[in-house]
């Protein structure tokens, strides 16, 4: 059994960490449910500060992860989250290599259902990369993307928590803007996800500081590849006003077309439960199934009753042998003995002392 934190959360084991903490997976014992759990390295105010802002994002939508519950305890804190246990984009590159065009305009456009969701609510998400666009379990079909990992998103309408110099977000999905110190704005997610398009259509990480997108270079002539890269052409634009929003790359006439590409029968791409197998549990512990433990005992079954017109059978050496027999009493024998004898040695001498 691993560490029980704030005597709910059991922490199984590792399954992610970046610079804002550590990713669990955890047993929450209130409900039997696997999760997984964000929990804080460090507890200095700013890193905190943005925490607990993560954990209030409640951004209700079948594309974003969602944070559920949190706890603290002494200088650690975590907030649970689902477990989407399909891995990352990240995982399916490193496993499969650049996609298909039909299976990067799933991609893009269920993660720009999100951006939408999130850009509505005055969020800018600022690490929109591979690794936090997590994987439901499909296996080979359609996906299911969830965006994830809001630890340096931050509303639009409230105070920043850096300095204007310092700049946050991981290179390489960074707009130019950004790394001059530029407000957070919806268009930088926007330029992000048009990275991670490219990164999906060449298998090729972005390099760390930004340099223009050349179309031309990347067209084959196939339409499907093409399409693919219009939409990275209008997504990473140098000029942030010059992106389209989410909505209306929704829209946008590559994205459909994408979006009607038939399915590919010798299409090789599966999206597998990747979660490790759950530890042996040691005798004693509680199971990690939402069944009470233990079990409640079984009633003892009956002997089957004898038919009333027949006599039960004599028992058997076999069965007397284990039966449970009570030795008689040494004490119980001798008694009655003693108490004859003693009675016929009084009536003899009575009998001496009346004939005599």
């Amino acid at each position: 059994m691993g560490e029980v934190f704030a005597g709910r959360y059991e922490l199984i084991d590792p399954i992610a960490s970046g610079g804002m903490g550590t990713v669990w997976r955890v047993l929450d014992r209130t409900d039997g449910q696997l999760k997984a759990a964000k929990m804080l390295h460090q507890s200095d105010a700013a890193m905190l500060l943005r925490f607990v802002r993560e954990q209030s994002l409640r951004i209700d939508h079948t594309h974003i992860v969602t944070p559920q519950s949190w706890a603290g305890v002494d200088d650690r804190v975590l907030f649970t989250m689902p477990l989407v246990a399909g891995g990352s984009v990240s995982m399916l590159l490193k496993k499969y290599g650049a996609l298909p065009p039909r299976w990067i305009g799933r991609l893009v456009d269920q993660t720009l259902q999100a951006l939408e969701a999130v850009h509505e609510a005055g969020i800018v998400h600022r690490d929109v990369k591979p690794g936090n666009l997590l994987l439901e379990p499909t296996g080979r079909g359609v996906p299911h993307l969830r965006l994830g990992d809001f630890g340096i998103a931050v509303p639009t309408d409230e105070a920043r928590l850096t300095h204007v110099a310092m700049v946050i977000g991981t290179p390489g999905y960074m707009p130019p803007e950004q790394q001059h110190g530029a407000d957070p704005h919806p268009s930088a997610d926007i330029y992000a996800l048009g990275m991670v398009t490219l990164e999906l259509l060449t298998a090729t990480k972005p390099p760390r500081e930004p340099v223009p997108v050349e179309p031309t270079v990347l067209r084959t002539g196939d339409p499907a590849h093409d399409a693919v890269v219009d939409l990275i052409a209008a997504m990473t634009s140098y000029d942030p006003t010059a992106r389209p929003t989410a909505s209306r790359l929704r829209a946008h006439p590559a994205l459909r077309l994408l979006l009607e590409l038939p399915p590919d029968p010798a299409d090789p791409i599966s999206i597998d439960d990747v979660s490790p197998p759950l530890p042996e549990r040691t005798g004693g512990t509680e199971p990690r199934a939402t069944a009470p433990w233990p079990p409640p005992p079984s009633a003892p079954t009956p002997p089957p009753a004898m038919p009333p017109t027949m006599p039960p059978p004599p028992p058997t050496h076999a069965e007397t042998v284990h039966q449970p027999v009570t030795a008689p009493s040494s004490a119980g024998v001798l008694a009655p003995v003693l108490l004859l004898v003693v009675g016929l040695l009084g009536l003899a001498v009575s009998g001496w002392l009346l004939l005599g």
